[in-house]
């Protein structure tokens, strides 16, 4: 199959796009728009992008074609050698997943705006992509011709983002005779030097920690916006992640840039390479569901951070702070109570990315990590720090590497041949059970030498189990804690707090409830048009604590 991909007035966001595909003895084919893409487990209706969607034959006459389901399209093609599906292609959505077009640059990522033959899938793919002479281009595509690129299959395209545009900026590094680039789109100043030694240490230490790179070479692709965000994706020779504000990203920022990295790096071994079975090989057409995201991205939430503490990049003081954000977000997830992070994970087919139903799931991230940091210190623990997750993954890599998947028994196996011991418990509990971490969180920051330290929290309303937004003077409440004095007083997610004890909020609502520490409370509410006024209960045992790690004497 050969895709063109080109536009014409680029402020409307509408990429064309065309594809030539081999029709020769066949009747009749079916071609479809990818329903999801690897990296988020949720269905992405990309078709509904899709606009003036037409076949021609070599000749340039209409092909006969029907749309048999929402992403998916029958075309009639006897007599037919060849023939070129044609479509317009809205790219108005900016983030780290995404297929964008404006004035400043042609961002596509193939798998969510490429048409495809489920039955053709290993076919090689060329790619056209018709840009200014002056423009450069970010991918890890392999160059066969002037704005001509090659994918060994579609898979390869699938998993290949681009980025075209006039103000790319560029540098790379090398690690073991890899070559890893390093690309900024945007409003960015990259500090050079500074980026180029703290990404060679974390990727020196990846590769040490595996033993070997799965790719030739390695693409860091970087949207950065005007605006505050966070985003990453994975993809086998590249990454994309999207980070703002711009002023932010060599400042404040810095940090998270570094964490992103770390992150998406390590995925290029875990789930690109290191599959579970429900997701080896990819099926584009449906869901892949799998148990296992507490490893695909647990364990890379814990060891992005970790690695970058071992590697002398963080220091002790932010490695730490980065382990308290993790605890506290599990600990202010009443989700953690009713549903396990295996069936989470599952459920992200589900309800994808969203809050969804107050208290109803846990986050892989969150807790896949914490359960990863939990099996890490057992092992170190029963082997003197001589075995590690480290050495879990890297076996785990070995076996499987890209050529076949393997299941929840091995990687549990593993930790039990590695440590010694049972895991049992641990998997029972933590990642098919609802049972309590904190047992399990304590005891491995025992071995760090860290304790856990809970007090009320320094913003008021989080001690009645409130969670808050200031919006236009009103409080928009976020989540309320089960079993706290906010959830026994009748407020719900989504109320609009707009005055206490008669008094209009500028989204100071946690200050007042200081001043009126001791006193009758009482807030006024606006929920589905209605003004209520709700008397706010005195605080319980259940709240929104603060947690934080201390270093042992």
């Amino acid at each position: 199959m050969k895709y063109t991909f080109s536009y014409q007035t680029p402020h409307h966001h509408f990429i064309t796009i065309d594809v030539e595909i081999d029709t020769s003895n066949k009747e009749e084919i079916d071609i479809q728009i990818p329903a999801w893409r690897p990296g988020r487990y949720e269905l992405g209706n990309f078709a509904k992008n899709v606009r003036d969607f037409e076949v021609y034959s070599i000749e340039g006459k209409k092909v006969a074609f029907n749309k048999v389901s929402i992403d998916k399209w029958n075309i009639k093609c006897k007599d037919e050698e060849t023939i070129t599906v044609q479509y317009l292609y809205y790219a108005s959505e900016l983030n780290a997943g995404s297929t964008f077009l404006d004035d400043n640059q042609l961002y596509v990522n193939p798998v969510n705006c490429c048409i495809y033959n489920p039955e053709d899938l290993d076919s090689k793919c060329t790619v056209e992509i018709n840009y200014p002479k002056d423009y450069k281009i970010a991918t890890s595509l392999k160059n066969v011709g002037e704005n001509l690129y090659e994918a060994e299959d579609f898979h390869e395209l699938a998993d290949s983002p681009f980025i075209v545009s006039d103000s790319l900026q560029h540098n790379s590094y090398t690690v073991e005779g890899i070559e890893f680039h390093l690309w900024f789109q945007g409003e960015v100043k990259p500090n050079w030097d500074k980026l180029i030694a703290d990404f060679t240490k974390f990727t020196a230490y990846q590769i040490k920690c595996f033993g070997g790179f799965p790719v030739d070479e390695f693409h860091f692709l970087f949207q950065i916006t005007p605006y505050k965000y966070y985003h990453g994706v994975e993809h086998q020779k590249s990454t994309v992640i999207s980070l703002g504000p711009s002023y932010a990203v060599f400042e404040e920022r810095y940090v998270d840039l570094l964490g992103v990295s770390s992150h998406e790096l390590y995925h290029t071994w875990n789930v690109k390479a290191i599959r579970p079975n429900g997701l080896f090989p990819y099926d584009y057409n449906t869901e892949n569901y799998t148990k296992s995201g507490y490893v695909t991205e647990g364990v890379t939430t814990y060891m992005g951070d970790l690695i970058l503490s071992e590697s002398g990049v963080f220091s002790d003081k932010e490695y730490q702070k980065e382990l308290e954000t993790i605890i506290t977000r599990h600990f202010h997830n009443g989700g953690r109570n009713h549903y396990s992070v295996a069936e989470s994970s599952f459920d992200t087919w589900l309800d994808g990315y969203v809050q969804g139903v107050p208290s109803r799931k846990t986050s892989i991230y969150v807790e896949g990590a914490l359960t990863a940091m939990v099996c890490d210190m057992r092992i170190r623990k029963a082997t003197n720090g001589e075995k590690s997750l480290h050495d879990v993954m890297k076996t785990l890599y070995n076996q499987t590497n890209r050529e076949k998947g393997y299941s929840e028994k091995e990687y549990k196996q593993l930790f039990e041949d590695f440590g010694g011991e049972s895991f049992e418990d641990i998997f029972r509990d933590l990642i098919y059970g609802t049972n309590k971490f904190a047992p399990y969180i304590k005891e491995a920051l025992r071995y760090r030498n860290l304790d856990l330290v809970i007090a009320n929290s320094d913003n008021e309303a989080e001690n009645y189990g409130l969670k808050l937004t200031p919006k236009h003077g009103t409080m928009i409440v976020t989540d309320v804690l089960e079993n706290s004095a906010a959830y026994y007083s009748g407020i719900l997610r989504d109320d609009k707090i707009y005055a206490i004890n008669n008094y209009p909020l500028e989204g100071d609502l946690a200050q007042w409830l200081t001043y009126f520490k001791g006193q009758d409370i009482l807030l006024s509410l606006k929920r589905e048009g209605a003004l209520i006024s709700v008397t706010l209960k005195p605080k319980t045992g259940m709240r929104y604590f603060k947690y934080t790690l201390e270093q042992k004497n």
